[in-house]
């Protein structure tokens, strides 16, 4: 597997290391589809519609909250009426 023309259509730049652990699992999840193929599918109807799939969802319903006071005793986490989370985004 040419793991350089890819990491260059994706715009990586990856470490050796990297570069290692990518192409083993690589070539892991090719392998299990190797795998797959042995599997008898000769009286299996292939699924093209899901039709008649229901999705399930709980009602949305009015639940009780947090207690916000409560909530205040670590301040570290509080902000004035705002909660404080980990940055995700950007730098």
């Amino acid at each position: 597997m040419d793991l350089k023309k890819y990491e260059k259509l994706a715009a990586l730049n990856l470490s050796e290391e990297e570069e290692k652990r990518i192409s083993k699992d690589l070539t892991d999840i090719i392998n299990y589809f190797e795998i797959l193929k042995e599997v008898n599918t000769d009286n299996v109807e292939p699924l093209v519609y899901t039709k008649g799939a229901k999705l399930f969802m709980r009602k949305d319903e009015k639940q009780k909250s947090l207690n916000k006071e409560s909530l205040k005793k670590n301040r570290e986490l509080f902000n004035g009426n705002f909660y404080k989370v980990k940055k995700i985004i950007g730098d």
